[in-house]
């Protein structure tokens, strides 16, 4: 079994601010110097590699920046695309779901102010299932310590996705670029649908060429992770201005080891 995990990074956040009394003012020349209080989860995504049936621990990290207690409760719920969008189901209400085979050790963390806690959660996927994705969610409450202040809520999450085949699929539309202006380069996009069984995180990169052939640009795709059925519009920034005229371009996404291309055309007008 193989797994790839990010750090440090915040996914599925919304944070309130602390305020009232436990609000302390800052100089305007200090304040870049005062850390801000916050909450972090990490690992932000973990991609894990294994076979139907097979289980899988892994350790969530929580980090508590904030000058107060906070506790968190855990809950795992499928990450469902539907129409080509991404939405949450609670565990147990999708079919042969990944997110009802959760077990968090602890359910329950409490985590001091300048502390951490690390959460060790396991799943067992099931022998058939179509869910390649699920999000843990640390949901909880910052106590302030302070009466008359407002607490703060918070609610992260990680994402845990899975490859259990080797249906890897990815198709490509059209590429349209948005108007160049004085202030603005264009930006250059395509939509990509994944139209196989398994998550891929696509890297693309886009070549302008002029109408004699000759390249005048080159700029990366942001990358993105593509869930099954998913579609999502991928868009690169074209690194500097353009004489008026017509444009050509070549792009191509590379993915598990397959790369698919595409052809377009734009005008900057005079």
């Amino acid at each position: 079994m193989k797994l790839k995990s990010g750090f440090a990074a915040i996914s599925y956040a919304t944070l309130c601010s602390i305020a009232g009394a436990q609000t302390r003012a800052v100089p305007a020349s200090a304040a870049s110097d005062v850390p801000q209080a916050s909450i972090s989860l990490s690992p932000a995504v973990i991609m894990v590699r294994c076979k139907p049936g097979q289980g899988t621990s892994q350790t969530l990290t929580i980090v508590n920046h904030t000058a107060n207690e906070a506790s968190f409760r855990l809950a795992t719920e499928d990450v469902v695309v539907r129409e080509g969008k991404r939405s949450f189901s609670p565990a147990g209400q999708v079919a042969n779901g990944i997110a009802a085979s959760s077990v968090a050790s602890p359910a329950l963390v409490v985590v001091k102010a300048g502390e951490e806690a690390s959460v060790q959660v396991t799943f067992t996927l099931p022998l058939e299932t179509g869910q390649r994705a699920v999000v843990t969610f640390f949901r909880g409450v910052v106590v302030p310590s302070v009466n008359g202040a407002i607490g703060l809520s918070a609610s992260l999450g990680t994402l845990i996705t899975f490859n259990l085949t080797d249906d890897y699929k990815v198709e490509i539309g059209p590429v349209q670029a948005s108007p160049q202006t004085p202030a603005a380069n264009a930006i250059l996009s395509q939509e990509l649908h994944n139209s196989g069984s398994e998550p891929v995180m696509p890297k693309g990169v886009i070549v302008v060429l002029n109408m004699s052939g000759k390249r005048v640009a080159k700029a990366p795709f942001v990358s993105q992770r593509l869930l099954p059925d998913e579609r999502l519009i991928f868009a690169a920034t074209n690194p500097e201005q353009l004489a008026p005229g017509h444009y050509r371009t070549l792009s191509s996404f590379e993915f598990e080891g397959k790369v698919i291309t595409g052809a377009g055309e734009f005008t900057v007008p005079e």
